[in-house]
């Protein structure tokens, strides 16, 4: 017993490795699902069944110059009313995106109809920028927003305004700014070469706050830029920057004997980057914000958490996680990771190597009194090794159009635009393609004619469709709205976690030149749609064996997870190989765990596909569900949320008994439980102005708070215990919902232990993951 309990010798398993962090990828109201047969649908079809065929809209206007004047022509006098015309620097075009513009009839004459908009100041302005302060300024886009029909003879407000993107023609080709956060949890930021470029300026914005670890919004694209510009950071040759202190050490700080004691020093606020060629400078990038990574991004050890260069009398006082601070000032609870291959000293403390799981602090521990049994007790704690490994696929569109790209797109008549002006010739323009685009067929996929279709507008449906048919080339002309980096990717995202039949798709992107979207898959499309069948068919099975028709909704959630805890378990291969070739890509061979088809049909799996199996066991089951993803201890993750009676709540199936050791780690728990174990949400699961819809309040019906196995002190975690033995159980695992020392809870479980017969004390062991506490008996 003493033995057993001088450690927490359970390995840390959470498994998340398998989820994109990255990249990309988001419920209006709940989703909805439709069984639907498409032979011989339109787009317009869709379009009518979402209610979406009359609804206006303008092509964007991109590579305008820079202080272009706009002319928007109605055909009622909007003189006397407020805010017809404004322009916002968000794509939600919200008040508070607003920027500061004039706006007046071109005249009060014949053209008082025409109103003309023009900008007031520059946006994104920097002396250290070569363009200056005139114009609209250096924003990557903007957003022009028509509250008023221009058609209509009366003044007549838009029920859905009109939101028409513009970008600035910028004189280099302006970069695609991505980031990186690697298995050390080291923020990189990273952009493809442009071509000719002779050098690229990375630029910062950020709120400082002096003597505090702090990583404050900043006034971005959602509040116009407002407050200070971009302050210039550095100007490189390469396409990747990540020495955010300037002195060739990556951000790390580094002790002379090699240790590594903090990381992400100067990693805050949002960054951009440009390009320079020939003595010009592209506009701003997209923003690169770490405000949403903070709990991915760890930064130092502080206080008693720096144990790095601390002496400690036994090897069983060696604390087995510590708290990491994170560049907000948040702690987050990460494993030690002890070198026990070292030799014993004769006289005074020996050296332990240690790194902090997830970061990339290392160095040493000091330990007296330390013998080999010591090193063996703790060489059987400490966790094992692991990265992510979840490889999303890749979005190659760039967020800033080429600077060739025509503003008016394949005008109707190359005279059009000179005749009547960039707007009216784009307005014509918008109606012939949309024409054209609502005649198109949508594919008729076999599999959909059996399962649910989550969408709540006709684009989703339509992409949906598209890509459950393993289509390579997608139009977008019906789509005015989409014909944007932000819309495109949140629409993509959303559809692409939301159907477990998007099967297969390794990257895509969209081509502003022909409005055509591009994707690429890693299979045929006959063996993709192969594998739908057979995802589908064994799908059918499970809920037929699985499902009864008096079941509640809470008894279905439950029927599904416990299915998958008894039948399928996490691929650890999977990782291993991604692993080997250093998390750049997988062999084909492991394709399979990370879609809906691994976890379904052959039973192994990473989170990705567990969330996407959950999915469509509860759509076929008749409940609501949708994908969450996100991070947990910092690491990318995949999840689901359902809804009860008492709304949405979270259910993470890759945690469970099976692949964990923990039982309903994370089962029908609220937002704040959850970020107590370290999840956090990430946007990309739905779209961002309907993430509100999924807050999750209610945690009462929590697996270990409805069965009374949340401690939240040494003594209740004690009669907790007590209450469990005396029950017969053999396999306890309580949860901490406070912060308690370590040796209380030995303690505690020592006076429980004590009362039972010798021959059970003696195969008593304990252990901990995560903030759960687990004893053996």
């Amino acid at each position: 017993m003493k033995k057993t309990l001088s450690l927490f010798l359970l390995v840390s398993m959470l498994l998340t490795a398998c989820f994109g962090g990255k990249e990309e990828v988001q419920p209006s109201k709940s989703p909805t699902e439709t069984i639907i047969n498409t032979s011989g649908v339109t787009v317009l079809d869709l379009k009518k069944k979402y209610g979406s065929d009359k609804d206006k809209a303008l092509m964007p206007m991109y590579n305008v110059p820079r202080d272009k004047v706009f002319e928007f022509k109605f055909n009622s006098d909007v003189t006397g009313e407020n805010d017809v015309i404004t322009v916002h620097t968000d794509i939600k075009a919200e008040d508070k995106s607003r920027i500061l513009t004039f706006v007046s009839p071109k005249d009060y004459q014949e053209n008082k109809n025409t109103l003309e908009v023009k900008p007031s100041s520059a946006v994104l302005s920097t002396s250290d920028h070569l363009n200056g302060y005139d114009g609209w300024g250096n924003a990557p886009i903007y957003y022009v927003r028509i509250n008023y029909d221009m058609d209509a003879t009366t003044p007549t407000k838009l029920e859905k305004p009109i939101i028409v993107p513009f970008t600035v023609k910028s004189e280099v080709e302006v970069p695609t700014l991505k980031y990186n956060v690697g298995n050390d949890g080291r923020f990189k930021l990273t952009w493809d070469k442009v071509e000719g470029a002779t050098e690229y300026k990375v630029y910062q914005r950020s709120k400082i706050v002096l003597l505090e670890t702090k990583n404050l919004a900043v006034t971005g694209a959602e509040e116009g830029y407002i407050g200070p510009g971009p302050l210039l950071q550095a100007t490189i040759t390469e396409t990747e920057f990540d020495d955010f202190l300037k002195n060739g050490n990556g951000g790390l700080v580094k002790g002379n004997d090699g240790r590594v004691v903090s990381q992400n020093q100067g990693v805050n606020g949002e960054y951009y980057v440009t390009a320079v060629k020939d003595g010009k400078e592209s506009i701003f990038s997209n923003a690169a914000s770490t405000i949403t990574l903070s709990s991915q991004l760890p930064k130092e050890l502080d206080g008693i958490n720096n144990i790095l260069y601390s002496t400690f009398d036994r090897a069983s006082s060696l604390p087995t996680k510590i708290d990491v601070t994170l560049i907000d000032g948040s702690h987050s609870s990460r494993d030690v990771i002890y070198d026990t291959n070292v030799s014993i000293q004769e006289h005074g403390s020996t050296e332990i190597p240690a790194a902090i799981k997830g970061t990339a602090m290392k160095g040493a521990v000091y330990v007296e009194n330390l013998t080999e049994a010591d090193l063996k007790a703790l060489a059987e704690a400490t966790p094992k090794d692991s990265s992510t490994g979840f490889f999303a696929p890749e979005n190659t569109t760039d967020y800033v159009p080429d600077p060739d790209l025509p503003t008016v797109i394949e005008a109707p008549s190359s005279s059009l635009e000179q005749d009547k002006g960039i707007e009216e010739a784009q307005k014509e323009n918008t109606k012939q393609k949309v024409d054209e685009g609502n005649q198109q067929s949508v594919p008729v996929p076999e599999v959909i004619e059996d399962v649910k279709v989550n969408a709540d507008t006709a684009l989703e449906e339509y992409l949906a469709i598209n890509m459950i048919d393993v289509q390579e080339s997608i139009s977008l002309k019906a789509f005015p709205e989409a014909q944007n980096f932000e819309t495109i990717s949140d629409v993509m995202q959303e559809v692409m976690y939301q159907n477990p039949l998007v099967m297969g798709l390794q990257g895509w992107g969209y081509d502003y030149k022909s409005l055509t979207l591009k994707l690429e898959y890693e299979e045929s499309a006959d063996a993709i749609k192969q594998k739908q069948q057979e995802v589908l068919a064994e799908a059918n099975k499970i809920v037929a064996d699985t499902i009864k028709p008096d079941m509640s909704a809470e008894q279905k959630y439950k029927a599904i997870y416990d299915y998958l805890n008894d039948h399928t378990k996490y691929d650890n291969a999977a990782l291993e190989n991604a692993e080997a070739n250093n998390f750049r890509k997988i062999d084909p061979a492991f394709n399979d765990s990370f879609t809906t088809y691994g976890i379904m049909v052959k039973k192994v799996g990473v989170c990705a596909s567990y969330a996407s199996v959950y999915k469509m066991l509860s759509d076929l089951a008749g409940v609501e569900t949708i994908v969450v993803t996100g991070d947990m201890n910092g690491v990318p993750h995949a999840w689901n949320k359902v809804k009860l009676d008492n709304g949405w709540v979270h259910v993470d199936s890759t945690n469970n008994a099976t692949n964990s050791g923990i039982p309903y780690l994370l089962f029908y728990s609220s937002d704040e439980i959850a970020e107590s174990l370290n999840f956090t949400m990430s946007k990309e699961f739905w779209k961002d102005e309907e993430l509100s819809k999924f807050i999750s309040k209610d945690g009462s019906k929590d697996y270990y708070v409805a069965n009374g196995l949340e401690a939240k002190s040494s003594s209740e975690f004690g009669s907790t215990l007590s209450k469990q033995v005396q029950t017969g159980s053999t396999h306890i695992v309580i949860r901490l919902g406070a912060k308690i020392d370590r040796s209380d809870l030995v303690e505690e479980a020592r006076k429980v232990i004590s009362g039972l017969p010798k021959d059970k004390q003696e195969k008593a062991s304990m252990g901990s993951l995560s903030n759960y506490v687990v004893v053996g008996l």
